[in-house]
């Protein structure tokens, strides 16, 4: 998965009225990055030094960022801390934490 269609993705969730809200799984809410400022999160969360093979898309608010890998799986991983390893799986795809997500 690549930036350019986390961006399409989140232009998408962002014009249905999705920025923020609950989640139904762990880690229970969701902050969703604008679609221009995902390489400056990425650069300043340094995810390709911390967690390579992981992009951020949004966080929870609470020091974790929500994060999804090169097959599309989405995840959620600690600020402090960041591995790959750390990473706890949420979702098979983008669609399936839609599905999760509350306006």
């Amino acid at each position: 998965m690549n930036i350019d269609s986390i961006k399409q993705v989140l232009k998408s969730w962002i014009s249905e009225g999705f920025l923020e809200g609950e989640l139904s799984v762990e880690p229970e809410w969701y902050v969703l990055w604008r679609p221009e400022e995902l390489e400056e999160f990425n650069r300043d969360y340094q995810l390709a030094e911390y967690a390579p093979g992981f992009l951020t898309f949004g966080g929870n608010g609470g020091g974790e960022l929500l994060v999804v890998n090169e097959l599309g799986e989405v995840f959620y991983m600690p600020c402090i801390g960041m591995a790959p390893d750390t990473a706890i799986k949420i979702a098979n795809s983008l669609q399936e934490f839609k599905g999760y997500m509350q306006q």
